[in-house]
């Protein structure tokens, strides 16, 4: 009775070791998955800038690093594992959100903790419901003001290629591009304290603000 006991419980035996050696070969590819993401994990100038801009409710700051840098950079992840949607959520920042919300970041991310960018918002529930919807709301017009300035930053390469001067690459890979004339030195220096945006650009990032104070009244 024992020998047959022992051979009918074999299968089962086997099958349990079977099933513990594919859960465990499961948990390794998913530390090798994570591993590999965090390979790509650093901190950069650039990565600083758009901490400094969100941080700061700096909008056109943060545009013109993305507009310069590729819009790849919205995806970029500091030595923390945390990057832009990270930090929209921590400073309440709608509009970045909504702006990273276009470029499709990944809400469901974790940084080096395990935690997810909406973790980071200091409020409760029903604020970052509000939080949401606000940046949904604003979506189009952040897509908006982000392809309006690569479009003047397309503008000044092809000019450069016709003949004027290069721009230099600032630290960082994120070029300093003068959009005031040559011969005016005194409107370039107010340009580069606007961070380089035009009149148009400008007028318009005005328009979005006036809209949200309106809408928060």
């Amino acid at each position: 009775h024992v020998i047959s006991v022992c051979i009918a419980r074999r299968p089962l035996l086997r099958r349990s070791f079977l099933t513990a050696a594919l859960t465990e070969m499961r948990l390794l590819l998913s530390l090798l998955v994570g591993l590999a993401a965090c390979e790509d994990w650093a901190d950069s100038p650039a990565l600083t800038k758009m901490w400094e801009t969100t941080s700061s409710s700096d909008l056109d700051g943060l545009i013109q690093v993305l507009a310069q840098g590729g819009r790849d950079m919205a995806h970029a992840r500091s030595a923390d594992g945390r990057g832009p949607l990270f930090w929209a959520y921590e400073y309440k920042n709608s509009d970045v959100l909504a702006l990273l919300t276009h470029l499709e970041v990944d809400e469901t991310a974790e940084d080096a903790d395990g935690k997810r960018p909406s973790e980071f918002f200091p409020d409760g529930e029903e604020e970052l419901a509000d939080f949401g919807a606000k940046a949904s709301a604003r979506s189009e017009d952040m897509a908006e003001l982000l392809k309006d300035r690569e479009d003047e930053i397309a503008t000044y390469y092809e000019s450069a290629d016709d003949g004027m001067d290069e721009p230099e690459m600032a630290e960082g890979g994120v070029d300093e591009i003068d959009y005031a004339d040559d011969e005016d030195d005194e409107d370039e220096d107010e340009d580069e304290e606007a961070s380089g945006a035009t009149a148009a650009h400008k007028a318009k990032l005005e328009e979005l603000r006036a809209r949200a104070r309106k809408d928060e009244i």
